[in-house]
């Protein structure tokens, strides 16, 4: 490889964090291990009212937005949008790629990726797919026939990709934010959220657009759980604004994410791939509702992954409202089963899933010159 060689890239992913933060582990991973005999040069793709419009940009990297959105079912109107939203997001990736060039394609599997994916096929750009949930969703598995390589999570989901693709597929763990990695004194966490250190967090997140159902059922409780002597740290998503008291920190969205983890001796969460990931590299107790909606349930199967280890404990969003008091009331006090589901969740964890990428993906971007 020539010193200061240009390799540039294209990434489609975002959507939610979950989905986003995975692939920007990979890409900084790479641009660390390339230096200095090369320059990643990332150009990345997505819609700029979710979460990458504003992450990207702050990263100092390059952000193009296109209109593409997602399938919302075939009685939603806004699904008819998307026979003018994705031609127009092909042509803009198109016209990405003859500008750009870049030497690979890394694809998350959301909805931002198909025309990406579409658009490199037809450019001849080689096309890597990143799968962080159990099983594949649904693009992945459209466009896991063009692509060069696939990165997934778990054994199991290569399983539930076509026979023809699966020699293609890479088992290497969810990449998981570097700084989560960050060891941090929980009761140095706790003082950063202003919290009593030395009294116990219930760490609450609905992903990083919330959840309505999750935000409602806590409300609920709130007074329980801060009667039996814990604290609450909330991710509440943009929409929902809780009535706040002592011994509450409520968030649209936390930033911190170390900090949070290190702070929390119990989580609350939905069960999207990423933050299944985290909980097993972090060794955390959990209480898992999976998002109901996904057409592919692709959140039940990451908690059972959790849940058949021991580490969490998994609640149906239908019955939240009647059963999430009776298990978090056994759990909020019982320490050592606390204890006994961190040590389970740990034993899933894959530290050098972020590497593993990485490497793979530095072999193919070094191949194409």
């Amino acid at each position: 490889m020539q010193n200061n060689a240009r390799l540039p890239l294209i990434v489609a992913a975002g959507g939610t964090g979950g989905d986003l933060f995975p692939v920007l582990a990979i890409v900084e991973h790479l641009s660390r291990m390339l230096a200095p005999h090369a320059v990643l040069e990332p150009v990345f793709v997505g819609n700029q009212s979710r979460i990458e419009g504003r992450i990207i940009p702050a990263r100092g990297y390059r952000f193009v937005p296109i209109p593409m959105r997602g399938y919302y079912g075939a009685r939603s109107v806004r699904t008819y949008s998307l026979a003018w939203r994705l031609p127009i997001s092909i042509a803009r990736v198109a016209h990405i790629l003859r500008t750009v060039q870049p030497r690979v394609a890394l694809l998350a599997g959301t909805y931002v990726s198909l025309p990406v994916a579409i658009a490199a096929r037809w450019a001849n750009v080689p096309i890597v797919l990143v799968e962080i949930n159990a099983i594949p969703g649904k693009v992945n598995r459209i466009v896991a026939r063009w692509a060069e390589r696939i990165f997934v999570s778990v054994p199991a989901c290569r399983d539930a990709f076509p026979p023809a693709v699966q020699e293609r597929v890479l088992v290497v763990g969810t990449p998981i934010r570097p700084d989560l990695r960050t060891r941090i004194d929980s009761h140095t966490a706790r003082g950063s959220f202003g919290f009593d250190p030395d009294r116990p967090v219930l760490l609450v997140l609905g992903g990083s657009l919330g959840a309505q159902s999750l935000n409602s059922a806590v409300e609920a409780i709130r007074d329980r759980i801060l009667a039996a002597g814990w604290q609450i740290l909330w991710q509440t998503g943009a929409n929902y604004s809780p009535p706040l008291n002592a011994g509450i920190v409520a968030r649209p969205f936390i930033e911190d994410m170390a900090s949070a983890y290190a702070a929390a001796e119990l989580v609350l969460s939905r069960a999207g791939g990423s933050t299944v990931a985290e909980l097993a590299a972090l060794g955390k107790a959990a209480i898992l509702v999976p998002y109901p909606h996904a057409a592919n349930r692709e959140q039940h199967h990451n908690a059972q992954v959790l849940a058949q280890a021991g580490g969490a404990v998994v609640i149906e969003d239908a019955s939240l409202s009647v059963e999430l008091w009776p298990v978090l009331e056994q759990l909020l006090g019982d320490d050592l089963r606390r204890h006994a589901m961190a040590n389970a969740a740990r034993t899933l964890g894959v530290h050098d899933a972020t590497e593993r990428a990485a490497g793979s993906l530095a072999t193919l971007l070094v191949g194409t010159q």
